[in-house]
């Protein structure tokens, strides 16, 4: 039986819709993450499971047991916030401790799972010291501390992290994927970082417009968008998604594709859902080209891929280091490639490109599904 179940959840403002139909289901031990752009409901899913947001229809049940009706300080729920919402004229130590302190927990036994959670996130030297004190990282720090001290059922992250810089930021994600490793706790996290959902989780659930997108592990959502939304969303860069036409060439389908000059068309061989994708021919679907399955010839994975080479203009390069993005003009619109930082590309001159067919995604230029 799932752990946190979410089922057929509602909520409306006034004649305002925010939540639709929601449906989740995690296990214990999972770490699911909820990921959106701004406006998509995501934080007020995330407060109805705290019990701090009436649900308008629909469950909510954690371990077997309803949540309607109860409230927020029974559900034995930890929530950690985007603000961290610590007291200021309390030190690091009487901050973590103070949730504790108001269920009567012991002195000694407070001051044994403080000296716990300070170790755990190496935090003892700052344990006297007030929050005015403390840099953004470590307030944050006392912020997961406080919720771990309680040791509860489930733990609620807010995004946590975006009130800090780039640095920090992959520093106190990789913190807190080691505390889900080290302690198996059931975690819902809150962001509209994709990075942040795809290096955290074991489920996402990709939401926009107070719908669930999509649900599922990081890699199934990466490599198997359901709809062009979560494909352009999911990824870094997005998915390049363009206009190209099915069509028969010597008894085979392709993708025909407009190059920048107007000159012969690009043709890309389908590898991919070739039955569901007969049904289009001669007409114009939305292409789906992760920027990584676009590389030089050099760099192309012939072992497990199908490659398809084609000389193309460079619009733009921009090095990364190990890496350079570059940037040509396919079907109307910029298409980013993935290359050996050495490749040789240089901007307003042609390149070999190497595509990897056998990852091609197609789409529904009307709906946005997926073509399968």
């Amino acid at each position: 039986m799932s752990f946190l179940q979410i089922e057929n959840v509602n909520k409306h403002y006034s004649d305002v819709e925010v939540l639709k139909g929601i449906n989740i289901e995690i296990n214990k031990g999972d770490f699911l993450v909820l990921v959106g752009p701004s406006g998509c409901g995501k934080s007020t899913l995330l407060n109805m499971i705290a019990g701090l947001d009436e649900i308008s229809g629909g469950d909510i049940s954690i371990d077997g047991q309803s949540m309607a009706g109860i409230h927020p300080s029974k559900r034995d729920i930890a929530m950690v916030f985007q603000s961290y919402a610590l007291y200021p004229n309390m030190n690091v130590a009487q901050n973590i401790s103070f949730g504790l302190e108001m269920r009567k927990v012991p002195k000694l036994e407070r001051e044994q799972a403080v000296q716990k959670v300070a170790k755990m996130l190496q935090m003892e030297a700052l344990l006297n010291r007030k929050p005015s004190q403390l840099s953004g990282g470590q307030r944050q720090r006392v912020a997961m501390g406080r919720a771990l001290v309680r040791n509860p059922r489930v733990f609620l992250f807010d995004e946590p992290l975006s009130n800090l810089d780039a640095k920090l930021r992959v520093d106190m994600r990789t913190e807190i994927k080691q505390l889900h490793q080290r302690l198996g706790a059931t975690i819902v996290y809150v962001t509209h970082d994709q990075i942040e959902a795809m290096t955290l989780a074991t489920k996402i659930a990709v939401m926009n417009a107070g719908i669930v997108q999509q649900f599922g592990t990081p890699q199934e959502i990466y490599d198997n968008p359901v709809n062009t939304f979560v494909a352009g969303f999911m990824g870094s860069p997005s998915m390049n998604l363009i206009q190209a036409k099915v069509c028969n060439v010597k008894d085979k389908l392709h993708f025909e594709v407009a190059t920048a000059d107007q000159g012969e068309p690009l043709l890309l061989p389908v590898k991919r859902d070739q039955q569901a994708l007969s049904g289009y021919l001669g007409h114009t679907i939305t292409l789906g080209l992760r920027p990584e399955t676009i590389t030089d010839p050099g760099s192309a994975n012939r072992s497990e891929g199908q490659i398809h080479e084609a000389d193309l203009k460079v619009e733009v390069t921009e090095p990364t280091g190990a890496d350079m993005f570059v940037v040509t003009q396919l079907g109307g619109r910029e298409v980013v490639a993935r290359m050996r930082s050495r490749c040789g590309a240089q901007a307003g001159e042609k390149s070999r490109f190497a595509f990897d067919v056998s990852r091609n995604l197609a789409f529904d230029s009307q709906s946005g599904k997926r073509i399968q």
